[in-house]
């Protein structure tokens, strides 16, 4: 048996008595399968990131549809107890895979990746692959889960919403065509956040949200690599199709399966949110709406 750590929503710790989302790290035990992470790649400074899209990007648009863009999360929190004060960081890899009309978020650490398809009504259909077991939960298109429906397709696309990106304000703009990079930025009462945009990819370079009142920061994305075009997309998307999948109307219905009843009961089943999040843990949209 094999370890495999999940990184869950854990708790909620008060900083400067504002709410901060900590990343907390949970262990179970499951059965090992074959690796399916694309990249792991040396991290490109950010001269190299621009050479590099500069070399690989010939049309802007059909190079924004089939990508693959692979990020580092880091999570600050300090934690403070009667005797001492301790900062706690924890980072998250997460790799974005596009193509045309399917997007993908793969988390290497879990071995889960998320993807959401766009059909021609211009409805999101949403499922999980459970990469170490070669498995998939199907949510169908205005399939409500906690309450809430996919409806947001620039959210999953880009990590962050067009809602929430125009409320930001440019700030500088360098370079020219798929090089084009925005910097930006956004403040409210709480919260100030930065945010450098490759605007014709329409990918985040960097990110992060800093305390207003401490100016601490809580959170940071980095871009560490990307490829444009790249032929590991279609066998990507192929080979999680091939999993057995298993409808999440139905999950109910079938309480012989191991699988499936170990995924409830850690409460991997029910679909989560990944992209941007505000200070309370919230997936963030804009200031009216949350996306899970």
């Amino acid at each position: 048996m094999k370890f495999l750590f999940l990184l869950t929503l854990r708790s909620i710790q008060n900083l400067n008595n504002k709410r901060l989302l900590i990343v907390g790290i949970i262990a179970f035990s499951t059965q090992a399968y074959g690796n399916s992470t694309i990249g792991a790649e040396t991290p490109l400074k950010p001269t190299s990131l621009s050479l590099s899209i500069q070399h690989q990007c010939s049309d802007p648009a059909s190079s924004a549809s089939h990508l693959i863009a692979e990020y580092e999360i880091v999570k600050y929190a300090i934690v403070k107890s009667d005797t001492s004060s301790n900062k706690l960081n924890q980072a998250i890899q997460l790799v974005l895979v596009r193509n045309s009309n399917e997007v993908a978020h793969q988390y290497p650490q879990t071995e889960i990746t998320e993807s959401w398809q766009l059909n021609h009504a211009e409805q999101i259909k949403s499922v999980r692959f459970f990469d170490k077991h070669a498995r998939a939960i199907e949510y169908q298109p205005n399939e409500r889960v906690h309450g809430k429906t996919e409806t947001d397709w620039s959210y999953r696309n880009q990590l962050i919403s067009d809602s929430l990106l125009n409320k930001f304000t440019t700030t500088k703009v360098s370079n020219e065509g798929c090089n084009r990079l925005e910097s930006k930025t956004y403040t409210n009462r709480q919260i100030t956040m930065h945010l450098t945009w490759f605007s014709e990819l329409r990918i985040v370079n960097t990110f992060s949200i800093k305390d207003k009142q401490s100016g601490a920061t809580l959170e940071s994305w980095s871009l560490q690599s990307i490829q444009l075009s790249s032929d590991q997309i279609t066998p990507f998307f192929k080979t999680r199709h091939g999993y057995l999948a298993t409808d999440f109307a139905d999950i109910g219905d079938d309480h012989t399966d191991p699988f499936l009843t170990n995924m409830m009961n850690l409460g991997f089943i029910e679909f989560g949110a990944s992209g941007f999040y505000d200070t309370q843990g919230n997936a963030m949209t804009d200031n009216k709406g949350h996306a899970h």
